[in-house]
């Protein structure tokens, strides 16, 4: 399938009460990494129904998993089957949420977010002497090999959500669809938060803490902590992003969660 010159444009919405901004045909809502940031079925609707009544399609994200939230995902995935439309999308970033969206919403197409992509991140690769083969390593996910393309075709899945890499990015392999993050890269995250006391739970007592940067002797790009992730800025896109398989861009106004 050949990819569009001009990829779609989507805005990652923060809060389901702020406006939507012009210029994008997708919204995205919801979290990547925070396990306590899964949306509620009812911000979810809300950011829902304000994209399809301004005629823009809808993604509804989901983050990497722990053991007390899964009936929370449940309601959620119970909830947006009866809102969720055609052209909209769900985003799961934990193996975990596929067999429950396969029941549960089985007509919505499944994309893989970032946090599967196994992407090799990071501002210390620039300094690394790497040969032309290990440039090559680095500049590709756990998706560019033919095998696991060829097994997401079995699922049924067919777009991967991607990292704007320092070191640039390799083509994915022929049929596989991807976007692209930016301004915010993610660099590393975990299932511990500085802003909670406890790690387990399925709630959190208190809103984020502010993001606070990272940095050291070693490489002069800081990183940026937020919540129990950390990401680095980069702000300029690849050159062709059609050749790399790249069809769509997801802008985030702030830094992720």
């Amino acid at each position: 399938m050949a990819i569009a010159a001009d990829p779609e444009r989507a805005f990652f919405l923060p809060r389901p009460e702020e406006p939507l901004p012009e210029g994008y045909a997708r919204i995205y809502f919801g979290a990547e990494f925070c396990p306590w940031l899964l949306p509620t079925p009812e911000a979810a609707e809300r950011a829902c129904r304000a994209a399809h009544s301004d005629g823009r399609t809808f993604t509804l994200v989901t983050p990497v998993l722990i053991e007390p939230v899964l009936p929370r995902l449940r309601s959620l995935l119970v909830a947006a089957a009866r809102w969720l439309q055609a052209g909209d999308e769900l985003l799961i970033s934990d193996w975990g949420a596929l067999e429950p969206a396969r029941s549960l919403i089985p007509d919505i197409p499944i994309i893989l977010g970032r946090a599967l992509s196994g992407q090799k991140r990071g501002p210390r690769i620039l300094d690394l002497e790497l040969t032309a083969e290990q440039r090559a390593y680095f500049r590709q996910s756990r998706w560019h090999g033919r095998e696991s393309a060829a097994l997401l075709a079995e699922l049924g899945i067919h777009r991967v959500e991607l990292d704007n890499l320092l070191q640039g990015l390799a083509p994915l392999p022929p049929g596989l669809r991807a976007s692209l993050h930016h301004p915010y890269a993610m660099v590393t995250s975990g299932r511990h938060c500085p802003f909670r006391e406890e790690p387990g739970g399925a709630d959190c007592p208190a809103p984020c803490g502010e993001v606070f940067t990272l940095s050291c002797d070693e490489t002069a790009i800081p990183l940026l902590q937020g919540g129990n992730t950390q990401f680095l800025r980069h702000d300029s896109l690849p050159a062709d992003l059609a050749a790399l398989g790249i069809d769509r861009l997801v802008c985030h106004p702030r830094l992720p969660r």
